[in-house]
């Protein structure tokens, strides 16, 4: 699925093999490593996996996102300004609820790093739900069964993040599994939210979130 005319009609596509494997692999050590040395825990709170590692605009991310910006505004046929990364290094049984985003996230991609799972056959799909465009973003569930998408490492799904519910159903591996993926977010260019949501308001890629804005 390489057509924008997909993306468009569909509000998300998916791209197999993008990142070359050795730049996962790459990150994928790197998050392992962050998360023995500096481990960074979702707060229970704000965040949507507490206990999970995590982290916002981390440095080797924003680096992928500029990597990824020339892929994202071929696959998608639209003028992008970056906003910002986040990821996850996703722990046995953990679970993403069904959701839409916020502003900045408006063009958004996951992609899949890395993993280990017990279970050689076992991939842990992530769902998107088309049908729930007509759904408010902070309205009642669409409630589709949505489509899985199964991720090796370098593959990436690009979706309208504000737009299209998403979600992940209980991480099936045994203790001491993990699942490595990014979130890199963008916004259109021609689109509602630029440029009060560039860089997702901060000064620049790579620059801390000012928490009091």
């Amino acid at each position: 699925m390489t057509n924008p005319e997909y993306f468009k009609q569909h509000h998300y596509t998916v791209v197999k093999d993008l990142v070359p494997k050795e730049i996962c692999n790459v990150a994928t050590k790197y998050a392992l490593l962050k998360m023995e040395t500096e481990f960074t825990p979702e707060d229970a709170e704000t965040g949507m996996i507490p206990g999970t590692h995590s982290i916002y605009g981390d440095t080797l991310m924003e680096t992928l996102m500029f990597f990824m910006l020339p892929h994202m505004e071929k696959h998608t046929g639209l003028e992008l300004c970056p906003t910002y990364t986040y990821y996850r290094v996703y722990k046995s049984g953990d679970e993403l609820f069904r959701h839409k985003d916020r502003p900045s996230c408006e063009i958004s991609t996951t992609v899949c790093l890395g993993f280990k799972y017990d279970d050689p056959e076992y991939r842990w799909p992530i769902l998107v739900d088309e049908k729930s465009i007509s759904v408010e973003r902070e309205g009642v569930s669409a409630g589709n069964p949505g489509t899985p998408v199964a991720m090796e490492a370098g593959d990436v799904v690009i979706y309208r993040g504000c737009d299209i519910e998403h979600w992940r159903e209980p991480f099936a591996a045994k203790e001491g599994s993990y699942h490595v993926q990014a979130f890199l977010h963008y916004i259109d260019k021609n689109g509602p939210y630029y440029p009060e949501y560039a860089f997702d308001r901060r000064k620049g890629i790579g620059h801390i979130k000012d928490t009091h804005k």
